[in-house]
């Protein structure tokens, strides 16, 4: 049952050997029944005793997660071999700095390498590019040159230097390099700037590679500058770096260029042997901790919260000895005891583990028992707020209604099952995807996997309610019950008479009446018209109707305020199980007695009305002289009129020679059907006077509104004294099925007053004034006796202490007793007093000196927290 109420919590306080503190907190982790105080909460994290050892273990976290990044670096996985032993945490932490040392050094030596790779790759490339260029003397991928064509050719660059180096004047220059290819077309553009057009530019793409200067791939181009004058060499220079250039030696003879460029190929292959052998050593090294990894970061993961937990204690100098306080559930002492035990006799302790019960007036934590079905309701309901000591736990329901709300709110058949399928997944491979728990994304979706689950059960369920795939009306139930003209494929729909399958934009509904009424002899079978219900869920006619979103969304809307009303009440309904849990009359009188009264008597009301309206067969509610409502049953009338209350024959508009010319002395006005439309019918009323009887037919008030106004002739009184009068007298019209939203701001703006046109359930009127006035009652009640009551009861207390101090002491001591008392603390309380003190809050109204004033501060804010949520969550369904 600890899942409907938290558990029963003892303080327990344990007197632990210093050699046996380890060993025992392992045993006590693995029970998991403790939740530990700290003893040393006027230390600072660096006095406690164990914090090296805490710094060891997030040191060892620290080289183990490094380690992991490695593995999946390498792409090294377990080949489940077996793990090795961690031994000693000195030992397991010496190993660990020795892997890291040496994993550093060969990655740094790894990247020394490769960026000398990167170096000597991006050389070879400049070199064969370079010897290409030089060898065809040609413009090979030139950048645009300064002048008229581009003929600018090597042929005539070099002859003109050889011409220069006769003459003694300065040589020709170069600069061959590499350069990312996102920068070659401003780096272009700005030597061509700098030196004015006195350079010629050749590249050509090489790639993807590896840029030695920021280990990372880039997009590559080689390039030469050929230039004139030294001053021209210092400004290229410059440029080449500003662009994130890198530039390689490359000599002016090709014999030269074929020596250093065979000399590069056998540096490569040289350092690519080497390379191999380092990544193939960090792989061995690697692959003998795979297996090790995921259990020695489990165990330095549990040695770390052992220190952080040990951290708590306090340490005894006398005794030398660990003493510590925890909390324990009543129902896991003998585990715990258990585990004591274990834990000494692993430690070879030669004392055993001392356990004491501690009596305290302290509120134990909220302790709940949960499965993987309901954590991620309770982490749901918790984040709202965190049920007190004992208190019924909201989440128990919350399971369901929960779900079924958002089902209400996101009902659809397509994308239910979509979501319910994706929470079915999620549950049934929950081993496999075990590691998304704590991953930052994806960790809320495997938390909440079974919640998934149930709204997508019940939102494939509203969906069905709402007849809606993927937003599209279904017919799976069958066909609409609403036939038009379109449907001439339709044959039952063509078959009923007064109907015209001509009109297109004509609907009717499927019904009945050829068998109710005789079309072939006139006569009636005295079987009521009915009319043809969808099998299951809203009729999927309603989506091809002008007034679809109204009718739809007013049913959602109607459904969901139905379903809140029973989530807000069901939640109260949880203060009632704890008021008689903890026996606390005074709450149970005064708060949840006012709550449920004021929920009930508004929007428990409005939840009767929408229930009423729904079950409401409107086609046969009529208002009689705009008094009362009566229901005809659309059964139709004998020759005779013996079966009254009934309808006259379907699709007959002249009324006088109807029944033997009975209803010809009527006055016009109680006649329906008009300017020659013929309806199925006008209902027929027999009415008992003094004198006898009277019959009332239907009106049309749509073509005469008067008949419809209470205030003007056509009321009972005039219907008595007169009722053939054709300004005045009787009266019978059919009734509208009233807006319950006009209906609820109509019954505080109104109060007592409901029209009868507007009524839903007879006595309407009185019953509103009823329940305003309860509901106006109720909120004083929640907020001025709890207060007032509870005051009393402290005084009481006082005067009794008071007493039993004077009885204790004598008279002489009284006078020191009543000058200290406001400083004294109050005696032990009876363990049955401990109990409801335990409770905190609304049960045992707090604990230490009563304040009045906070409690009367408290309740005003309950209150109005109260009123207003009811208020703005019903708001937010309207």
């Amino acid at each position: 049952m600890s899942q409907f109420r938290s558990e029963e919590m003892n303080l327990v306080q344990l007197f632990i050997q210093n050699d046996a503190a380890h060993d025992t907190l392992h045993e006590l982790g693995e029970v998991g029944a403790l939740q530990f105080k700290d003893m040393n909460s006027d230390k600072s994290a660096f006095q406690r005793l164990f914090v090296q050892d805490v710094r060891k273990c997030d040191d060892m976290l620290r080289i183990l997660r490094f380690t992991d990044e490695m593995l999946t670096k390498e792409k090294i996985k377990s080949k489940q071999r077996g793990a090795t032993q961690p031994g000693s945490l000195q030992e397991l932490h010496d190993r660990l700095s020795d892997l890291e040392k040496e994993m550093k050094e060969h990655n740094s030596s790894s990247s020394l390498l490769m960026k000398q790779k990167s170096e000597l790759d991006e050389h070879q490339f400049v070199l064969k590019k370079a010897s290409q260029w030089m060898s065809h003397k040609g413009s090979i991928g030139a950048a645009p040159t300064v002048g008229g064509d581009d003929t600018g050719d090597m042929a005539g660059l070099m002859d003109d230097a050889e011409g220069q180096s006769k003459q003694g004047r300065k040589m020709l220059g170069h600069i061959a390099g590499c350069i990312p290819f996102a920068n070659l077309k401003d780096f272009a553009l700005t030597l061509f700037r700098a030196t004015r057009g006195n350079m010629l530019l050749k590249h050509e793409e090489i790639g993807v590679i590896l840029d030695p200067s920021k280990s990372e791939m880039v997009q590559k181009s080689v390039f030469i500058v050929f230039f004139s004058g030294e001053r021209s060499k210092v400004k290229v220079d410059k440029i080449v770096d500003s662009y994130g250039g890198t530039k390689y030696a490359l000599p002016d003879s090709s014999q030269e260029q074929q020596a250093l460029l065979s000399s590069v190929d056998e540096r490569l292959r040289d350092l690519k042997i080497v390379i191999d052998k380092t990544d193939d050593y960090r792989r061995g090294k690697l692959e003998q901790v795979v297996e090790s990894v995921p259990f020695w970061t489990t165990h330095v993961q549990k040695e770390k919260a052992v220190y952080h937990t040990l951290n708590k204690f306090n340490y005894d100098v006398t005794h030398k000895c660990l003493i510590a306080e925890a909390w324990a559930p009543t129902a896991e002492m003998d585990q715990i005891r258990e585990a004591l035990r274990r834990g000494t006799a692993k430690s070879g302790a030669s004392v055993q583990t001392v356990v004491n019960i501690v009596e305290t007036r302290e509120t134990p934590p909220t302790f709940f028992r949960n499965t993987k079905y309901t954590k991620g309701t309770q982490a749901i309901v918790d984040a709202y707020g965190m049920a007190k000591y004992q208190e019924f736990n909201p989440a128990v329901f919350s399971v369901i209604t929960f779900p079924f709300l958002f089902g209400v709110m996101f009902g659809d058949i397509g994308h239910g099952i979509m979501m319910a399928l994706g929470g079915l997944l999620l549950c049934v491979y929950e081993g496999k995807l075990a590691f998304l728990e704590k991953d930052e994304m994806f960790g809320t979706l495997y938390k909440g996997r079974y919640n998934i689950f149930l709204m997508g059960i019940f939102a494939t369920y509203s969906g069905f309610i709402y007849n809606e795939v993927f937003a599209v009306p279904s017919e799976m139930f069958g066909k609409t019950s609403w036939c038009s003209g379109e449907m001439t494929d339709d044959q039952e729909c063509m078959m009923y008479t007064g109907t015209s399958p001509a009109n297109m934009t004509q609907k009717w509904l499927r019904n009945n009446i050829n068998k109710a009424w005789d079309f072939s002899t006139g006569t009636t079978t005295y079987e009521e018209v009915t009319w043809e219900v969808y099998p299951f869920g809203t009729d999927p006619g309603f989506a091809h109707t002008a007034n679809k979103l109204n009718s739809v969304n007013s049913f959602k809307m109607k459904f969901a305020i139905i379903a809140g009303v029973v989530q807000m009440a069901a939640g109260v309904c949880c203060k009632l199980m704890n008021t008689l849990y903890f026996k606390d009359t005074i709450t149970m009188y005064f708060v949840f007695g006012p709550e449920i009264v004021f929920l009930n008597s508004i929007f428990g009301y409005l939840c009767i009305l929408i229930m009423s309206k729904w079950t409401t067969n409107w086609d046969t509610t009529y208002i009689l002289n705009n008094y009362e409502v009566v229901s005809i049953p659309q059964v139709y009338c004998d020759a005779d009129l013996t079966n009254t209350p009934c309808w006259t024959p379907p699709f007959f508009d002249d009324r006088d020679v109807l029944f033997h010319g009975v209803l010809s002395r009527l006055p016009k006005h109680m006649w329906c059907m008009k300017d020659g439309v013929k309806t199925a019918g006008c209902a027929v009323y027999k009415l008992a006077k003094s004198s006898g009887f009277t019959y009332i037919v239907e009106g049309n008030v749509f073509d005469n509104k008067r008949i419809a106004d209470p205030l003007g002739n056509f009321t009972k009184a005039e219907c008595m004294m007169d009722p053939y009068r054709d300004d005045g007298g009787c009266s019978l019209w059919k009734q509208s099925p009233p807006s319950l939203l006009d209906s609820l701001i109509k019954m505080f703006m109104e109060i007592g007053s409901v029209p009868v046109a507007n009524q839903v359930i007879p006595g309407q009127g009185g019953l509103q004034m009823f329940l305003i006035f309860i509901a106006f009652v109720s909120v004083p009640t929640l907020l001025l006796p709890k207060p007032y009551l509870l005051k009393k009861i402290h005084l009481e207390k006082k005067a009794k202490e008071a007493e039993e101090a004077r009885l204790l002491h004598g008279d002489e001591e009284l006078g020191h007793a009543g000058g200290s008392e406001a400083g004294e603390a109050a005696p032990e309380a009876p363990a049955a007093a401990k109990k409801e003190e335990a409770g905190g809050g609304d049960h045992g109204h707090g604990h230490g000196e009563f304040n009045f004033e906070e409690e009367m501060v408290h309740q005003m804010i309950h209150t109005i927290e109260y009123v207003l949520g009811c208020i703005s969550n019903t708001a937010s369904y309207l």
